[in-house]
């Protein structure tokens, strides 16, 4: 089964004062790359997250955003930063001191002063209070996660086939030109051995030799072997289950036009080049397809 690397899973998981919930998106990347984003007071999940995902993920671009909703007993108080109040007040004495300016300090000028006023956790520290639930709430999101990655994958997977198959029966057309372009070649090459020969009494055995050398640069026998053994790979793959297989497609439809590439180059004929265009073309939509997948 394969693995799409797009996918969406959301998970929520409930306490007696709290709710967690956890929201996970993923598109493809070459490697596993993970984002979380969480309350600042639950920031020590963070390396639990990442952990959890490389569990269930092996390749992505993956946004992880976890929300908590406390209702109670929040476990917080605020306190007020005493060195920077004395600090504050003392350096607005000073002031007045100094120019004769009357300060007049009210409890809304305090408000404004950073990091005055501090939240402190009280009793249990509610990353660990509540952990529980946020990896109950991560194991939804990611199994729902998964079961639209496999979704995906599997049309992909469809859609990707169907093409592998068109490819083989241009890749058969391509076969039946070069039967053709070769025998033209040699009628063409033997007509020109005999108006030379007879023109300018060249020897006929070496025109022979240099038709025979041309002729077989015009053979691309080899390349249709290599193409049907790479478009041979490529269904393998497709029956194969999703076992990083994106990357070992990619590699097999790279070889799979550079010899394209090369039958096109050595043939003369303009058919095999327009088909040879035409099979780059669909390699081209696989290998935007096959980028999402894992």
């Amino acid at each position: 089964m394969w693995m799409s690397m797009t996918g969406y899973g959301r998970g929520e998981a409930h306490g007696s004062d709290v709710v967690v919930t956890a929201d996970v998106r993923t598109v493809n990347h070459r490697y596993l790359d993970i984002h979380v984003r969480c309350p600042s007071k639950f920031l020590s999940w963070e390396p639990r997250v990442r952990g959890v995902v490389r569990d269930a993920l092996r390749r992505g671009k993956v946004d992880v955003f976890l929300g908590v909703r406390e209702w109670g007993k929040t476990g917080t108080s605020v306190r007020v930063n005493k060195e920077a109040l004395d600090s504050f007040i003392s350096e607005a004495n000073r002031i007045k001191e100094v120019s004769g300016l009357p300060i007049d300090l009210a409890f809304r000028d305090l408000l404004a002063v950073p990091d005055l006023f501090v939240f402190v956790t009280e009793g249990v520290d509610p990353a660990e209070e509540h952990w529980d639930l946020a990896a109950k709430a991560m194991g939804g999101a990611l199994t729902m996660l998964l079961a639209s990655r496999r979704d995906e994958g599997e049309r992909l997977r469809e859609v990707v086939g169907n093409a592998v198959g068109g490819l083989g029966s241009v890749v058969d057309n391509i076969a039946s030109l070069s039967i053709e372009n070769k025998g033209l070649a040699i009628d063409k090459f033997k007509d020109r051995i005999k108006l030379l020969s007879g023109e300018t009494g060249m020897d006929a055995g070496r025109l022979h030799q240099e038709a025979a050398y041309l002729i077989d640069r015009l053979d691309i026998t080899e390349e249709i072997d290599r193409l049907r053994s790479h478009l041979t790979g490529l269904e393998k793959l497709l029956r194969q289950p999703g076992d990083a297989v994106g990357k070992r497609f990619d590699f097999l439809v790279q070889e799979t036009f550079r010899e394209l590439s090369t039958a096109s180059n050595k043939s003369a004929h303009a058919g095999i080049s327009e088909l040879a265009v035409t099979a780059k073309t669909e390699l081209e939509k696989i290998r935007e397809q096959i980028q999402n997948v894992e």
